[in-house]
């Protein structure tokens, strides 16, 4: 047999698959990458809260083996599942999560100004220094009064 043919008989006929994965992995490097930082935020979550991931699966009624999925990052996580970790952990993973939390802000902190400053009608224009923790000592809003001034009001407790 010639080195040719002992090349040849070393060489497959069929077609390598290698690089049909790499170029998938390289179309899914985002979705991955979310997937791990998702994966990151329930981990962390479970430790603050000292759950288990068996009790995080009763709690969205889904099989252990589904959460130990989403907490190695290897779930494709749909909509309605990021709902259930987002309302059950109380963490954020969609952008809604940060809106809602913003408008609940903004409503306790308009009912804050009107007992406090007896302003109902004054209007947060923004907050300023806005931290996702509300106990925190550290926001700040800009109120509008009806004539059109600015006032900015420390809102420590």
């Amino acid at each position: 047999m010639t080195n040719k043919e002992k090349f040849l008989a070393l060489v497959s006929d069929d077609t390598n698959n290698t690089l049909n994965y790499l170029n998938e992995r390289v179309e899914k490097r985002a979705q991955l990458q979310e997937s791990t930082r998702i994966a990151w935020k329930v981990i962390d979550r479970l430790e603050v809260l000292g759950w288990t991931q068996k009790m995080l699966a009763e709690k969205m009624n889904v099989s252990p083996q589904h959460v130990n999925k989403i907490v190695k990052g290897q779930e494709n996580l749909t909509i309605s599942t990021q709902v259930k970790l987002q309302e059950i952990l109380n963490i954020p993973i969609l952008a809604s999560y940060y809106e809602n939390a913003i408008e609940k802000f903004v409503v306790l902190l308009q009912n804050s100004l009107s007992q406090k400053y007896q302003k109902p009608e004054a209007k947060i224009i923004s907050i300023l220094d806005y931290q996702q923790s509300v106990s925190t000592n550290t926001h700040h809003a800009q109120v509008a009064e009806p004539n059109e001034s600015y006032e900015f009001y420390d809102l420590q407790a």
